[in-house]
Order: C-alpha cells, then structure tokens, then sequence
C-alpha cells in the first residue's frame, strides 16, 4: 500500500499508526467445515461454493478435498480492499497500481500483486496464487484453503468479500504449438487450436464459469464504487477511432498466441517529444499486421500505464509470446529504470519511484505471467531534463538483467543517450519498423540489422543493445506477409 500523495509527515505517522496496529486480528470463520467433499468421486456434487472475507484471519477451509492429478477450475466474483485507504479491486488484485496505498510489504504470497486471491493445498502447502479465475492441476492431495494475499497480522481493517467456485475441470486442451520457440525454424508447423483473445471483463467472467461447468451461488455482492483517483489535468491528443483500436488479426501460423502492449509518451508539459506517439502508432500498426493482439496507450499517465501491464499480464497468463514496448522519456536512479508518464511531477530524486513506472517491475509481471516468452523494447533513453538535478541519475537507461525466455532491448547502450529523430519517427524505431516484416528472420537477427541500421544513421554514434536469455527461436513475420 502506498500514499505519495500525502506529505511526507503525514505518511510517516500513517507509517507508524499502520504497523501498530497491525498487531490486531481479524476474524475467524465460524462455519468452516469439518469434512471435505471429493469432487472426483462417483456421484460427487458438481462443484463447490464458498465466501472468503478480506477480514478473515485465518485460512478459508473451501471443503474441497483437491487429489493429485486432477484438473480444478476457480472462478471468483466480488470486491475487497486492504484498508479504507485502498481502491476495491476483483480477485485479481492491485497489480501494478499503487497510486492510493503504502507498500509495506511482507505479503503472505512473496512477489505477487497484493489483494489477489490465493491458495494453499493443506495446512502446510506452499502458496499459490489464484486471481479472478484459474484451471490448474492438483500437485498433491489435501483441503484447499484460500486466502487474500495480505500482510501477516494485517487483515483486521480489511472490506469486502470474494464468492468462489471450485468444480472439476473438463481434461486440459493440448498445450499450445512450441513450434516458434524450437531449436530451430520450423519446417512445416501443424495449425494447432487457436486460442482466443480475452475479451471484456464480463466476457472472462463467463467463460470462466462455462468451463467451471456449475453456477456460483451467490449473487455479486454490492459494494461500494472504487475510489477514483485524483489525476492532474493535462491535454491529451486525439485517440485512434476505436475500429481501428478493436481490429485483431488472426494468429499467426505456429499457432502461438502473440501480445503486445505498446506505449508512447509525448505530451510531457515541460519536455514534449515528437516522436512517440508516432512511433507507438505505427508499432501497433505493424505488430497487428504480424499476428499480434495490440493493446495501445497514447499519452498514458501512471494509472493507465499501470491498468495497461495489469491488462498485458491476464492476456499472458493464457500462455504465448508478450512484448512490451515504450517511447517517451525514461531515466535510472540508482541503478534501476524508470519510464515516465506524461503526468509526473518530479521535483525531488526520491519523487521518481513513485510517480514513474519501474521497468524492472514490468518485465517481472511479465515473466509472472508464466508464458512462454517475452520480449521488452524501450526507446526511451532520450537525453532528458528530468533528471539533472538528481544525485543518483546517470545518462541513459542502466543494464537490465533478462529474466530465462526474456529479451531487452534498448534503443542505444546502458548508460548512453539517443537522439530523436528528424522525421515522423524516432531513429531505433524507425529502423525496427523496417526490419519487423522481413520474412524468417530469427530475433537476434533482427535486432542485429536495426544495430545496424542505426549505426549508419548516426554515424555510429547510437549503439541499440540487448539483452538476451532467450533458448529457442522467434521470428516476428513466420510467412513472408
């Protein structure tokens, strides 16, 4: 939870006042059940209902008996929050947003959104987490328990509530081709089941309780509205038409579902730049063109920058390749990136962590998602004026390590600055956007023909650079489209 909002002493008592009371416990069920129901025995019930209560001190007990091997499907619906101070969220959690609460740390789940729903199978299980809907393969046999993922000893202040199914799964489909990430090019890859793009919030909520094959037997519970952020106002440029914004190619032919979520950054009140909004325009344009679904953000603030990672990590969750690119500005402090969005305020070093997007923690969402692979883009090291003033700034973007299945790409070395470009387009981007729909080239051979196409139109004055932990092989344009 976090509140930068509020002076810095205001948020050092709140500091205070929190962890004191954090002592308080919160409440226990008073209907957990003794004995658990197997859903895989013959004439079993179907599925399984039951309340897990964001003040509940303990673990919910849902009376399902999970056995190794079998297939569960989990759907939730609800609201909760940690604290009045925090914005309701579903199942799924914060995630990337943090704008009304303090990070304090020391969730049950280590390393995942705080408010998401998680489970444990057993008294002693290991944690897992679980979010507005999950299929998974039971590792052991035992109780399922659930849980909000929240603060040891935190929970008394908590509101709210989550209503969860559990029902047996029909058997699992085929996992998904890995034709694109072999060894090496496939010859002729088999066209397997496409899956398809997640749709709104309501559309996953109903797909979720199809496959769980058992209505929940609760009615969604009435809560109140979430806290709307305060955002500053600023002049945010005309948007797409939405036909445009909506259209999805179909999937590319190794079968292997691709998303990307493009941002460009421009509108900054004291530094504008031309480039970025044209450069993430055209960069939608072509991945579409390539068999991506797009998500696209212009101009986006930290809420909607944090919404859109939070919106690429459920499509990823799904499995496939992920690309997250970015233009705009971005600075390191302190060894670590930070990408900023067009309504930051930065007045004080210490400001950046807090109303910039750490890049660091955008790859590691995305390496959460648990897909197959994933590729990050930034051009955004950009000679800018946010950080001159800074004692722990350096010029550019620091190296960033890339998780396994992971590729980072910068538009110019760590530690080194890029220059803009003349034309409608920014220098790196402009040479990616040439070289994405060369029919059959591999990744690492594409990044070398941008390295150098930008070497030759800077007179070698801007090195792109990346690193890599990729095993297999990824092409972008697998049929000469």
């Amino acid at each position: 939870m976090r509140m930068h909002t509020l002076p810095t002493a205001i948020r050092l008592v709140s500091l205070v006042i929190l962890l004191t009371l954090a002592a308080c416990v919160g409440i226990k069920y008073t209907d957990q059940p003794l004995t658990s129901v197997d859903l895989t025995e013959p004439g079993a019930t179907n599925g399984v209902g039951t309340r897990v209560l964001a003040q509940a001190g303990e673990w919910r007990n849902t009376g399902v008996l999970v056995k190794q091997g079998a297939v569960y499907a989990l759907s939730s619906s609800g609201r909760w929050r940690a604290w009045p101070g925090c914005i309701w969220t579903d199942a799924d959690g914060l995630g990337m947003y943090t704008g009304l609460c303090l990070d304090l740390g020391g969730t049950i789940l280590k390393g995942w959104t705080h408010q998401a729903l998680i489970a444990r199978i057993g008294e002693a299980g290991a944690p897992f987490a679980v979010g507005k809907s999950l299929r998974f393969t039971a590792p052991a046999d035992g109780p399922l328990y659930l849980h909000i993922n929240e603060h040891d000893g935190g929970v008394w202040d908590n509101e709210g509530y989550m209503d969860v199914t559990i029902a047996l799964a029909a058997p699992q489909a085929p996992a998904l081709a890995q034709a694109a990430l072999s060894a090496a090019p496939p010859a002729a890859p088999a066209a397997p089941p496409v899956q398809q793009a997640p749709g709104a919030r309501a559309k996953k909520k109903a797909s979720s309780a199809a496959a769980a094959q058992v209505q929940p037997p609760f009615a969604q519970p009435s809560q109140p509205a979430p806290v709307a952020a305060s955002m500053p106002e600023f002049q945010i440029p005309e948007p797409l038409p939405e036909a445009a914004l909506a259209y999805q190619p179909p999937a590319p032919k190794s079968g292997l579902r691709r998303v990307a979520l493009v941002i460009g950054n421009g509108a900054y009140p004291s530094a504008p730049l031309k480039n970025p909004v044209h450069d993430a325009r055209d960069m939608a344009r072509t991945l579409r063109g390539l068999g991506f679904e797009v998500i696209l953000r212009e101009n986006a603030s930290l809420r909607q920058m944090e919404e859109a990672v939070d919106e690429l990590w459920k499509r990823l969750r799904a499995g496939g390749a992920g690309l997250f690119f970015f233009a705009g500005h971005g600075l390191q402090v302190a060894g670590r990136n930070y990408l900023v969005p067009v309504d930051a305020r930065l007045q004080a070093e210490q400001d950046v962590k807090y109303r910039c997007m750490d890049a660091g923690l955008v790859l590691g969402r995305m390496e959460n998602a648990g897909n197959q692979l994933n590729i990050v883009i930034l051009d955004a090291c950009r000679n800018n004026p946010f950080a001159r003033s800074f004692r722990s700034t350096q010029e550019g973007l620091a190296k960033m390590d890339a998780p396994k299945g992971s590729l980072v790409a910068y538009a110019t070395a760590p530690d080194s600055v890029a220059a803009d470009g003349t034309g409608k387009n920014g220098i790196y981007t402009g040479q990616l956007l040439r070289h994405l729909r060369t029919p059959g080239i591999g990744i690492e051979e594409l990044f070398k023909r941008v390295r150098i196409g930008v070497l030759g139109e800077t007179g070698e004055k801007q090195v792109p650079w990346e690193a890599s932990s990729l095993t297999g092989y990824f092409t972008f344009n697998e049929g000469g489209q």
